[in-house]
């Protein structure tokens, strides 16, 4: 609903007329799914980044991502552009696709031999439970 606002605003304020409805789904439907297009792109070049700066390195340059996308979201609002969170999603959707590339891989190099299995599993178990959390908070 928020974001919605805030594109009916916008485009108020821009063209001096109400934005369509199948418009208003149409930006509202982008900016959403912006999330999961730049997960697709930071999972595929997470691989590559973590051979090129190493893990630690490619988690450190990955929260440029998030600094990055935190403003522009944090920003759009002042600005009166949803084209700042469009953007914005793209790029947090990035660096999680990266951080769920390259976190259980350094997860797996530093933790102690016997607790590897459990640091590289413990990813998908939490992001699961995560999953399931958030679907019952929903209900």
């Amino acid at each position: 609903m928020y974001v919605q606002n805030f594109i009916n605003q916008t485009w108020m304020q821009r063209y001096q007329t109400n934005i369509s409805q199948d418009g208003l789904t149409l930006l509202w439907s982008t900016i959403v799914s912006m999330f999961t297009l730049g997960g697709l792109i930071g999972a595929s070049i997470g691989g590559t980044l973590s051979v090129k700066l190493g893990r630690r390195g490619t988690l450190l340059a990955n929260n440029a991502f998030s600094l990055m996308a935190a403003l522009l979201m944090g920003l759009s609002s002042t600005a009166g552009s949803f084209e700042l969170l469009i953007i914005g999603r793209l790029l947090i959707g990035m660096n999680a696709g990266i951080a769920l590339c390259v976190q259980p891989l350094y997860l797996g190099e530093i933790a102690p031999t016997a607790l590897r299995g459990a640091m590289g599993t413990g990813t998908s178990v939490f992001i699961t439970g995560g999953i399931l959390t958030g679907q019952v908070m929903g209900l």
